[in-house]
């Protein structure tokens, strides 16, 4: 049937032939049509695609000289050990420094916590850390191999920096009976073992007082924050505190006014003192009712923090340390309210342990230095 005509509509109709022929032109017609369709869409994901390497170059290069410049900055700034313990003042004391140093002396500081001092002295004396935060006698005893370290002198260690005064005292229920030391007698006392901070703080003042605590009653406590757990609970009446501190605002909380036991500031008094805190002295403290226990004027024992070092720290590296601090004391300051005390006049003060060269080389220079 090749001449049958189809139907194309209602209104033509055309032969087969012209119509296969028809059909084949729109086909060839839809086809390059397609084609030029495919090759734009092409065309265009190739510019696409060499836009995006592009910036993929870019970017890869940015990446690289930013990555180059974190290496290079890390590379300058060293990076140097400080030890403190895990919580208390003395963590709040390395955390000021480090920030300070970090910022400002071109070194990057970083605090290494240990449960306490006497963990992180032989490190730093074995060269493995290079600077700590103690106080005066806790180092000195150190050095010495004497008190808290009998036996183990650590004799690498040099003083840095002396920081601020931490004041000390035995505190007690203001409604009590307990007027001085000596009427803590037959009291319920904070025990210690014999070679922990408290037990120290224990001597110096019986001796400052010239007192006896032979046949004292004593609980065990492993401690400073159970000793005042202790006294809030009432099964203590007495516990030892810095003044001002929080621990004496949360005494204050649990049992009402506190006083202070003083001490004597007879020169006898504190060359027996010092029997067993070493560089400890007694300032006396003038009343003020926003400080727990100091309702009057009252004699209390001191002792200075320190910053301290190994001997064979670089000499450059401790006078960055050092320099850093004299000359940013604004912001260790405001940093806590314990550093409000800190002096840049004091910073080399004598405290019976010899200073590192690189302290005394920018003490010299500013004036500092009177040894």
């Amino acid at each position: 049937m090749p001449n049958a005509t189809p139907v194309l509509g209602p209104e033509r109709a055309i032969p087969v032939s012209q119509y296969l022929l028809a059909k084949r032109v729109r086909g060839d017609i839809l086809l390059l049509t397609l084609a030029n369709t495919v090759e734009s869409t092409l065309s265009r994901s190739a510019k696409v695609w060499k836009l995006q390497e592009k910036m993929m170059r870019y970017l890869a290069g940015l990446c690289l000289a930013a990555c180059s410049a974190i290496i290079l900055t890390d590379a300058q700034a060293q990076s140097v050990g400080i030890g403190t313990t895990k919580g208390g003042a003395t963590a709040q004391v390395t955390a000021a420094i480090a920030k300070v140093i970090s910022a400002h002396a071109g070194l990057q500081m970083r605090p290494q916590p240990y449960a306490n001092t006497s963990q992180y002295i032989p490190v730093v004396n074995s060269g493995k850390l290079e600077f700590a935060a103690s106080n005066i006698f806790q180092l000195s005893f150190a050095v010495n191999g004497t008190g808290m370290s009998e036996g183990r002198p650590n004799p690498n260690l040099r003083m840095v920096s002396t920081l601020m005064p931490f004041r000390v005292a035995y505190f007690v229920s203001q409604n009590s009976d307990i007027k001085s030391f000596a009427d803590l007698k037959d009291k319920r006392l904070p025990g210690f073992k014999k070679r922990a901070l408290g037990s120290y703080l224990l001597l110096g003042s019986a001796a400052n007082m010239n007192v006896s605590t032979a046949g004292w009653k004593f609980v065990p406590v492993p401690n400073f924050p159970r000793m005042w757990d202790g006294f809030k609970r009432g099964t203590l009446d007495a516990a030892i505190a810095a003044v001002g501190s929080k621990p004496t605002r949360d005494m204050k909380a649990a049992v009402g006014a506190l006083r202070i036991l003083p001490i004597s500031d007879d020169r006898n008094a504190i060359a027996r003192m010092r029997r067993h805190l070493p560089q400890s002295y007694v300032i006396i403290m003038k009343a003020n009712p926003k400080l727990p226990g100091l309702s009057k004027d009252v004699k209390i024992m001191a002792f200075d923090y320190t910053l301290w070092a190994h001997k064979d720290v670089d000499e450059d590296i401790v006078y960055k340390v050092v320099r850093a601090m004299h000359d940013n004391a604004g912001e260790l300051k405001a940093a806590a309210p314990l550093w409000r005390s800190f002096k840049v006049a004091d910073m080399a003060k004598n405290v019976g342990v010899d200073y590192h060269p690189g302290a005394i080389r920018l003490y010299r220079e500013t004036g500092l230095w009177k040894q």
